[in-house]
This record gives C-alpha cells, structure tokens and sequence, in this order.
C-alpha cells in the first residue's frame, strides 16, 4: 500500500504547485489572448481587469514600437491600441500592422479618448475594427468580444467550462465544489486513478487471503505412520479486517488532499486580496498624481494665454501708433509695409495664427483750388467757410483709402505662402464713412487750421487683430 500513496503524495505535490505557481497562465492555456498598448499604466490596468473577467490572457505594451517587436513572435486574438503616445501614434501603428500580411488578419479596436465621426472614418479606413472611448463600460466591452467572435454572446470563452460540468453531474466531490475549475478536474482525474489502483490491489490481496485460508482450513494428509497431535494454526486477520483497514487508509489520504487543497486555496484568497488592495492604493495614487498634474497644466497654460493676450495687445498697440498719413501720400505705402512686415515676424514668433485686418480711413480736409494742380490745403488762417472744397464724396473717399504701393501689394499677395497660411490679411477702406473724431456741425467762425486738425485725425489706417478659434 505505500506504492499509491506515494504517488498520490507527489501528485499532489505537483497540483499544489501548479495552482500556486502556474495559475497565471491559465487563460494562455484554455482561452484567447488580447494585447493591450498604451503608454498609460492607468489605461492599461482598467482594461486588463475588464479584459480578465471574460477570462482573457493579457498581454501589454507600453509603445507602438514595443507592440510591433511583440508581433514578431507572437500572435494575440485582438488588439486594443491607444491613439496618442511617445513616437509612432496608434494609427501609424494600426496601417503596419495591417500591412504585414503576417498581422493583418489581427482585429484591431482604437481605444482612445479621440471623439468624432471623422476620427472614426480615419481609423476604420486604415483597418481598424472600431474605436472604444477610455471611460469604456464593461457592457461595452463585452459587445465587442462577442462581435469579434472573441468570446461567445454570453460574454464568456469558450473553453472547458462544459467538460467541467460534465465531471460535476458524473459526481464529483462535494469537497472541491467552489474551488478553481482546473484543480477539481486535476484532482478527479488523480481520485479517479488512484481508486482504479486500489481497487486492483484489493483484489490481489483478496486472493492471497483466500487462498491463505483455503490451504489452512484444508484437511493434512495423515500419514499412518505419524500419530502425533497437529501444530495448533495463528489466526489471520479476516478479510473484512483488510478491507476496514485499507478504506480507514484511503479516507485519511482524501482528508488529507483536501486539507492541502483548501490550505492552497484560502492562501491563493488571501494573495489576491493583498494584490488587489496594493492594486487599488496604487490607482488612487496615480489618479491623484495626475489630477495635480493637470491642475498644473491648466494653470501654467492659463499663464501663458494671459502672457500670450498681453503680448499681442502689445503688437497691436505699437502698430497703431503711427496710423496717421499725408493727404498726399497712399494709405498703404512703404512706410505702412514696414509696420506690416514688422507685425508679421513678432506674430509668427508668438504662433499666431488668424487674420490681421488693415482698415484705410479718409479725412475731409479744407482745401482751395490751385489751378492745374488741383487742390491742396487751405492756409491755416483761413476761414472754413472760404474752403474751396471740402473731404471728398464718398466713392472717391473709398478709392482713396485702397491705394497701395507696388511693394505693400507684392507684400500682401505673398502673404499666405510666406506664413503656410497661418496668418492672413484682409485690406478694408472705410472712405469717409467711419470719422474717428466728429467735425464741427458748420464751417461758420472755424479756421481752416481747426478744421484739418479733426481732419488729419481721421486720415488715418488701423490695424486689427482677430486670432482663430483654438
């Protein structure tokens, strides 16, 4: 009897360590596999767990780089790829795996906080399957392993669940019942054969006794010549002694096994429980960790709007301060083009990116007729009511304010290759319409000095800035 027990001893021995030790790779062994890359840990963790309960074997990469050298030699089941990370982005990623005619059969699910029908068309055309948002309800997550054909409607592998129901209904042990399904179906099968081997050393050892017994209570031949009394015979255990004593044997053998099993189990509970609280802490931890961190984000990236608002009320400011021009001269001269042309280079060192609006104003001077010439200005001292004429009428007042020098158009006309369309200018003339100061209701009692003064005012351009929405 010590050859099975021995056997049972090491075999149990075998599942012990197995259960403890191996219990990893139980979803490699009876499932599917899902890889899972995302350069945030957080990420990663909250889909493995979802991924885990459908019994899943998971693997995970940190980058779209260290995905690919994974695909060299392995090939999962399905894959869930973040968009945004360090290098290659996920739909960079997503167009090699697909291009690889090794991978390209490999279901592909965008998981990323990227929203949008646009987003969703780019990622379905370069091969991906579809895109699960990074709050992803477990629900959701079920729906697309079974559209995938990953696990079956249920929400669950399809793997030897049936066969452990089989040894279940044959009659397995109450013992072992909520236990890991594997170490029940292990430990079957070894009760199984364990109780095949007895039961044929039970019927070795029932024919020894009997034939022990038949020679014993088998009459001796006597011999004439011997008439001396017989040895009185032992007493032999019977056989319902040895078979007593064999199943006292197997009933401590099952105790003991199932002693050891539940030992295993409680101390595999109590892991768990620890690694899942470690879990937890360490999760809240980094949650807090990066809520500070985007509280510093936001407030270092309100710090430079303001900077950044400042410095282009700054810009604009210096551009206006010279808006005045010569009645004589063009709104938009050479003089105007250097304002610009300065305008562009501190905007484009700051990023800007939007439309700067150059607005042309016409003053209605005091003017008397000077023959062939035309008109010019009024003396100062003379009275406005003597003015030949004054300001323009209002078409001649808007053609006035769109004259421009040959190296301010050129200049605006290269505009948007020079800034890859990042900044455009729009060139607007107002004529007389948009007075910046008010002229006097009558020219009677004003000189013609008074009068140009408000004019001089109003001749005059303005720049405007106007950034895009961001």
């Amino acid at each position: 009897m010590l050859r099975p027990l021995a056997i049972l001893i090491f075999l149990c021995g075998t599942v012990h360590c197995i259960v403890r030790h191996c219990g990893d790779d139980r979803g490699r062994l009876l499932g599917k596999t899902a890889l899972i890359v995302d350069d945030s840990k957080t990420a990663r963790v909250v889909l493995r767990r979802v991924l885990e309960t459908h019994d899943l074997a998971v693997d995970t990469a940190e980058s779209a780089e260290e995905a690919l050298i994974y695909l060299r030699d392995k090939r999962p089941d399905v894959i869930f790829m973040d968009h945004q990370m360090p290098g290659m982005d996920g739909l960079e990623a997503v167009s090699t795996i697909k291009n690889n005619p090794a991978t390209a059969s490999i279901p592909i699910m965008m998981y990323t906080a990227q929203k949008g029908e646009v987003y969703v068309g780019q990622a379905r055309a370069l091969g991906a399957a579809g895109v699960l948002p990074k709050q992803v309800e477990p629900v959701e997550v079920s729906k697309v392993l079974a559209s995938l054909h990953i696990v079956d409607p249920a929400g669950k592998q399809r793997t030897s669940a049936d066969e452990t129901e089989a040894v279940d209904a044959s009659g397995g042990y109450p013992g072992l019942e909520g236990g890991d399904q594997n170490l029940k179906i292990l430990i079957q099968d070894l009760f199984d054969q364990q109780r095949a081997i007895l039961r044929r050393d039970l019927l070795d050892s029932h024919e020894v006794i009997a034939a022990r017994v038949a020679d014993e209570i088998r009459p001796p031949e006597i011999d004439a010549g011997d008439l001396t009394e017989p040895t009185p015979k032992k007493n032999l255990p019977s056989p319902l002694q040895w078979l007593s004593a064999v199943s006292a044997i197997i009933a401590i053998i099952f105790i003991w096994l199932f002693w050891q099993s539940e030992k295993g189990w409680q101390d595999s509970r109590n892991e768990n429980a620890s690694l899942l609280q470690t879990l937890t802490e360490q999760q809240a931890a980094e949650t807090q960790g990066t809520l500070q961190a985007q509280q510093q984000f936001d407030d270092y990236q309100q710090t430079l709007n303001s900077t950044r608002a400042v410095a282009l009320s700054s810009i604009k400011w210096a551009a206006n301060q010279s808006s005045q021009y010569g009645i004589d001269e063009f709104p938009m001269n050479d003089f105007r083009l250097s304002v610009i042309a300065e305008l562009s280079n501190h905007l484009m060192a700051l990023h800007y990116k939007g439309l700067v609006r150059i607005e042309s104003h016409v003053g209605d001077f005091c003017m008397s007729f000077t023959g062939p010439d035309g008109y010019a200005l009024a003396t100062a001292d003379l009275p406005a009511v003597q003015c030949d004429r004054i300001g323009f009428d209002s078409v001649e007042a808007y053609e006035l304010g769109l004259r421009q020098s040959v190296g301010f158009a050129n200049f605006i006309s290269l505009a948007d290759e020079r800034t890859s369309g990042k900044i455009r200018f729009e060139v607007i003339s107002f004529g007389n319409s948009k007075p910046l100061l008010d002229y006097p209701a009558t020219a009677a009692g004003e000189t013609a000095s008074t009068w140009n003064e408000i004019a001089a005012s109003n001749h005059r351009v303005e720049i405007s800035l106007h950034p895009d929405e961001q």
